[in-house]
């Protein structure tokens, strides 16, 4: 065992004293610092345009539609396929203002973030008669006013100098209250439309999907540690748990639920689209409150899903109760899948799986190309090597802040590694 130890030690001096005094690495970096500056750049640009032209020819309403350089208040249209019980009555709720305001202030526009949370605080109102997905409302909305009001009231940047008073958090609290109605069901698995005005409508659907129960644990939790009042996190917590409840003997769930009786409709499920986010939000939720109830629950679904869904680099939809594979079919949804591994350091199968999708994470230091064959320290590099997290740099955050943009959780936090993964393949 002491033995194992040293050789592990050394191979890992031997990898830090390449790094400092191999003259290939000082190019290697030069030639990569001009790279994030060269993309940087870009996606600056890329943002400025399409944000410059909502505020143009959309903003107040939901969205731009580039085409026409007109507008769709598409709130009410989210996760809405057949555009069904569409409100009449319904302006807009500067949709893409909202998802915007983190971007502002990583790229440094403090004096715009400033501006479009004076004219939310002033303006924005969800007391209106509009029927809205409760999965897409919560990540999209509440976690953009949540992660707004971090970001205003952080003191390391001083964004609004005084000129805040909790406006943003008022609102969440607002919109946070109305999501309780859908939540009281026999189950306590939330109903998957609910309408901001009056609730939980008449003879609304009780089919919801395992990400619409599954994954607003981040948001409410967040909120109800920001408000002190515990309602919001005990609701999305409860349906969690029920969810949890409800997984096979193989520790598989299925897409589909109702939420009234707690039945399974759709038992093929995979990692694309209606279960995507309950894995990534299992984990996060671990990392954002510290609790190992919400890892111990990720790490057995993810061997799960290794078991039963990935074939080769890909992975496929499986029977939750049999395993048995049935829809053999790559979707977009299952993108997040790589990412997900590097964060929880399970390198070897996520450089497979991205290379398949032809997304190859460059991002990942070149440390891990160059010495790819010691897989069994890789995961002791990859913390201080990782170019790809350099943004979270201007926001002067460190690993004891953990309430910042909740999408920003994989940059502020460096997870311990967690025995019992499957080992590293490659």
């Amino acid at each position: 065992m002491i033995a194992e130890k040293s050789a592990t030690w050394i191979l890992l001096l031997l990898v830090i004293f390449s790094v400092f005094f191999d003259p290939s690495v000082s190019q290697l970096d030069s030639r990569w610092a001009a790279k994030k500056r060269q993309m940087r750049e870009k996606v600056r640009k890329m943002f400025y345009h399409a944000y410059e032209n909502y505020i143009a020819h959309a903003f107040p309403h939901d969205e731009l539609k580039p085409l026409t350089k007109s507008f769709t208040d598409s709130l009410s249209e989210l996760g809405n396929l057949k555009l069904e019980h569409l409100p009449q009555d319904y302006n807009g709720s500067a949709l893409t203002l909202i998802e915007s305001l983190s971007s502002l202030v990583i790229l440094g526009n403090y004096t715009e973030f400033g501006r479009a949370v004076l004219w939310l605080s002033e303006n924005l109102n969800f007391d209106v008669d509009a029927r809205v997905n409760l999965f897409e409302c919560n990540i999209r909305v509440l976690g953009g006013l949540v992660s707004a009001h971090l970001l205003a009231t952080d003191s390391t940047n001083r964004l609004l100098q005084g000129s805040y008073n909790n406006q943003l958090l008022y609102l969440a609290e607002d919109l946070g209250q109305r999501f309780l109605f859908a939540f009281d069901t026999p189950t306590g698995l939330p109903y998957a439309w609910i309408n901001l005005k009056y609730g939980v409508m008449e003879n609304e659907t009780t089919e919801t999907s395992t990400s619409g129960c599954g994954s607003l644990i981040l948001e409410m939790g967040a909120l109800s540690q920001l408000t002190g009042d515990p309602r919001y996190e005990s609701a999305a917590l409860r349906a969690l748990r029920k969810l949890w409840s409800m997984r096979s003997s193989l520790n598989l769930l299925g897409t589909t639920l109702d939420v009234a009786t707690g039945e399974w409709i759709e038992h093929s499920s995979g990692i694309g689209a209606g279960v995507d986010s309950f894995y990534e939000y299992l984990y996060k939720a671990h990392i954002l409150f510290g609790k190992e109830e919400f890892w111990r629950m990720f790490h057995s679904a993810y061997l799960a899903v290794q078991k039963y869904f990935r074939h080769g680099p890909w992975y496929h939809e499986a029977d939750m109760r049999t395993g048995k594979a049935t829809y053999w079919q790559l979707t977009s949804l299952q993108a997040f899948w790589p990412g997900l591994q590097l964060q929880i350091h399970h390198i070897g199968n996520s450089f497979i799986f991205g290379r398949s999708m032809g997304c190859y994470p460059k991002g990942i230091c070149w440390i891990i190309k160059q010495y790819i064959l010691q897989r069994s320290i890789i995961h002791c590099a990859l913390n201080w090597q990782s170019p790809h997290f350099t943004c979270i740099k201007q926001l002067k955050i460190h690993g004891i802040y953990k309430w910042v943009n909740l999408s920003l959780i994989p940059l502020i936090y460096t997870p311990k590694w967690k025995e019992g993964l499957p080992a590293l393949e490659m």
